[in-house]
């Protein structure tokens, strides 16, 4: 396995090619998704790279010069489709297979078969601890209210605009901008 993968989908292409044709393949092997490959100059030279690259046909060649110009020693794994439906297709395949580059990681002719996922312990979350213990915080201190001064001054009222007087005040607007 490379020390990283990217995504890379091209900037031409609509959402549906990441989200709809790529949702399987980027739920299984969980790639960086990037959009430009100047990206890659913050990863160190000595870490292998492998941009799996979803493209059309009219760009897939000139989106390899560029990788190569950019990083000589990433390997160009590219994904050349017309429609997101075919994308889709080679996408799935490749998740449902454990084969993120389309080929059995350890080579085709290889005794090792392709490793099938262990869903017991892909993600290792830690868990949180069901007693109190010292030093963490299992309960939100409630936020005290404020008691109103019997002193302080209202808060002022919105004036009408005034198409004549063209300061006028600022005042809040009273609840969400958005509605609800």
């Amino acid at each position: 396995m490379p020390n990283y993968h990217f995504l890379f989908v091209e900037p031409d292409l609509g959402v549906e090619w990441l989200f709809d044709a790529a949702r399987a393949y980027f739920d299984r092997f969980r790639p960086t998704v990037i959009v430009d490959f100047a990206f890659l100059q913050l990863v160190p030279q000595d870490f292998s790279v492998v941009i799996t690259v979803i493209a059309r046909r009219d760009s897939a060649a000139s989106l390899g010069v560029q990788l190569a110009q950019l990083r000589p020693t990433a390997l160009f794994d590219p994904i050349v489709h017309d429609t997101p439906a075919q994308a889709q297709q080679v996408l799935d395949m490749r998740a449902s297979s454990a084969q993120p580059f389309g080929t059995p990681m350890a080579g085709a002719d290889s005794a090792i078969p392709t490793p099938t996922p262990d869903l017991l312990n892909t993600i290792p979350t830690p868990l949180v601890p069901t007693q109190a213990l010292e030093g963490w915080v299992t309960v939100t201190p409630p936020v005290p209210t404020p008691t109103p001064d019997a002193n302080a001054t209202p808060t002022p009222t919105a004036t009408p605009y005034d198409p004549g007087n063209p300061i006028q005040p600022i005042t809040p607007t009273p609840g969400s901008l958005i509605g609800g």
